[in-house]
């Protein structure tokens, strides 16, 4: 898995009920991108995993990228 392929599902991530619940999804991904850049992949790549078991975490696709960037440009 490419961790530059996945993205976070912000919508999902909004839907959480309380505060604490997004800061953790926040603070999941963060450590995430943490240990991907400082080289711990496999802590990265267990994270990644447990955020896209949660539904957290979306693979971008190429016609998912198209719909990002006509929505930016409007």
């Amino acid at each position: 898995m490419k961790l530059e392929d996945y993205y976070l599902d912000l919508d999902k991530v909004s839907s959480l009920k309380t505060e604490d619940e997004r800061r953790n999804i926040h603070d999941y991904y963060r450590d995430m991108m943490s240990s991907y850049v400082d080289g711990r992949t496999k802590q990265a790549i267990s994270i990644m995993n447990t955020l896209i078991r949660g539904g957290f975490l979306k693979k971008l696709s190429q016609e998912e990228r198209d719909e990002k960037i006509e929505t930016i440009l409007g």
